[in-house]
């Protein structure tokens, strides 16, 4: 038990251990070469950019607001995606009738979209969450629906020679299988998620990480452009542990529901 314990840390240490090289040596290339600074900022910048926004307080509201704004819409997206999704299943013809429209509207570049969503949702946090919620919904649809249409036939032939109803095969059979489907829906749909809310925060904010990327990028501060990604980052690091905290509670509530 020791032995494994004292392997896993060993592993976790050497983990890190890229990183920290990769750190050391791009500190030491702008220590020596102070006119790079400017191009390529420098990890004691970033740690002093992070400690003054934290101290200011601004780092914490633009963070908020980006991780409330891609929460919101991987939630909607994704919870209205896998049911349009699932419901998709009990008619072949009418997903054959929305399959092109579909296709057409999750092809869309939803940065193109993003001056629309502005016009009819205004410059605040709900256009943001909106463009966060069409970069997902799509993607949840389909995931759900392969699933749905990928579930073994065997099992629903079985359940049809008891003379199951198609609502019970729904419940029984099609929900639970997809779940697979649905939770690497999930998965995928974190970037996808953050990448709206950004989108729309870079375009019309006045609060985000994409708002202080923008206003840094112009003032060309590279070190606080950088901290902007790294919060980017960890909002996905905090969205994808979310994802693998519900994965089996949410298998464990479907089968009691179902």
């Amino acid at each position: 038990m020791e032995r494994t314990q004292v392997s896993g840390i060993r592993l976790f240490l050497l983990r890190f251990l890229p990183c920290i090289i990769f750190l050391a040596l791009w500190e030491l290339f702008v220590y020596f070469h102070p006119d790079k600074l400017f191009y390529y900022g420098a990890p004691s910048k970033i740690v002093e950019a992070f400690c003054d926004g934290i101290l200011r307080g601004s780092l914490l509201i633009d963070f908020s607001y980006t991780f409330i704004e891609a929460l919101l819409g991987f939630i909607i997206g994704n919870v209205l995606g896998v049911l349009m999704g699932l419901l998709l299943w009990f008619s072949n013809t009418v997903f054959k009738i929305a399959k092109p429209y579909i296709v057409m509207l999750g092809s869309a570049p939803i940065f193109a979209l993003a001056p629309l969503m502005m016009i009819w949702f205004g410059t605040g946090m709900l256009s943001k969450v909106m463009m966060a919620v069409l970069s997902t919904v799509f993607i949840a649809l389909y995931q759900a629906y392969s699933g749905a249409l990928n579930v073994n036939p065997h099992h629903v032939a079985y359940l049809k020679s008891w003379g199951a109803e198609k609502s019970m095969i729904f419940r029984k059979i099609i929900v639970p299988s997809s779940m697979v489907w649905v939770i690497s829906a999930f998965r995928i749909n974190v970037g996808f998620a953050l990448l709206g809310a950004f989108m729309g925060e870079y375009i019309s904010s006045s609060a985000g990480l994409g708002h202080l990327i923008k206003v840094q990028t112009g003032l060309f501060n590279i070190s606080q452009v950088l901290l902007g990604v790294i919060m980017m980052v960890a909002i996905a690091l905090i969205l994808n542990a979310l994802v693998m905290l519900v994965e089996n509670p949410l298998k464990k509530l479907l089968v009691k529901v179902l």
